[in-house]
């Protein structure tokens, strides 16, 4: 059986608006500007409502506890929600992860792609399609199911795959470090320094996905 590669989607293929709708949510509700370091430290790659109660405890947090009362979690994750609708139809592909995509296309690599983001299935072939790029072939694309853990989402996409025989792209540590306590060959791809690092010690780092060689190529796409 040939090499699996499994990709994520939000943050890893796509340069989706999160930060953007966290800011504005933030700037909305309590007049305080929320920093890239902040955004990564205490939010990014967290699920919604979750990045909504850490939002929430920064801001009162800085206010000194003046806005506990004045809005809610629930406010902050239907306002960002909003924003992100309004800011993600221009969602584009990353440079590098469109390169990628052409390494691919290329080749004969086995390849999945899968999210828990429930926009990001639809923004990314709206993106392939902007981009000229994937051509006709079918795009693969896995949801992860609500209340279904990551781990059993790596699992479903592994199949009959021996896990040795599986690669993994993911931009967040924590995706990356459970795919390799399964056996995975997981790169955390790191674009800004400032983003927390995968620690489990079979994990590879990649600052641009020019830096990722695939297990698997040919002549072209079967």
């Amino acid at each position: 059986m040939s090499n699996l590669l499994l990709i994520d989607l939000d943050g890893t293929m796509i340069d989706t608006p999160h930060f953007e709708a966290w800011r504005n949510a933030a700037l909305e509700f309590s007049g305080q500007q929320l920093t890239s370091q902040q955004y990564i430290e205490h939010i990014a790659g967290r699920p919604r409502m979750e990045g909504a109660s850490r939002l929430l405890a920064l801001t009162t947090r800085h206010a000194g506890g003046a806005t506990s009362a004045r809005f809610s979690a629930d406010e902050l994750a239907a306002y960002k929600q909003e924003e992100f609708q309004r800011l993600s139809p221009g969602t584009e592909l990353f440079e590098d992860s469109l390169r990628l995509l052409q390494r691919i296309e290329a080749s004969a690599q086995p390849v999945m792609f899968y999210t828990a983001s429930l926009n990001a299935p639809q923004l990314f072939e709206a993106a392939l399609k902007r981009a000229n790029v994937w051509g006709q072939a079918p795009v693969s694309i896995t949801r992860q199911a609500p209340h279904q853990t990551r781990d059993k989402l790596v699992q479903q996409l592994i199949g009959d795959h021996a896990p040795q025989d599986v690669q993994l792209i993911d931009d967040s540590p924590y995706a990356t470090d459970l795919a390799c306590s399964l056996g995975v060959r997981a790169w955390q791809i790191r674009r800004d320094p400032l983003e927390p690092k995968a620690s489990h010690p079979r994990a590879s780092i990649l600052s641009s996905l020019d830096e990722f060689t695939l297990a698997h190529s040919s002549q072209g796409r079967n």
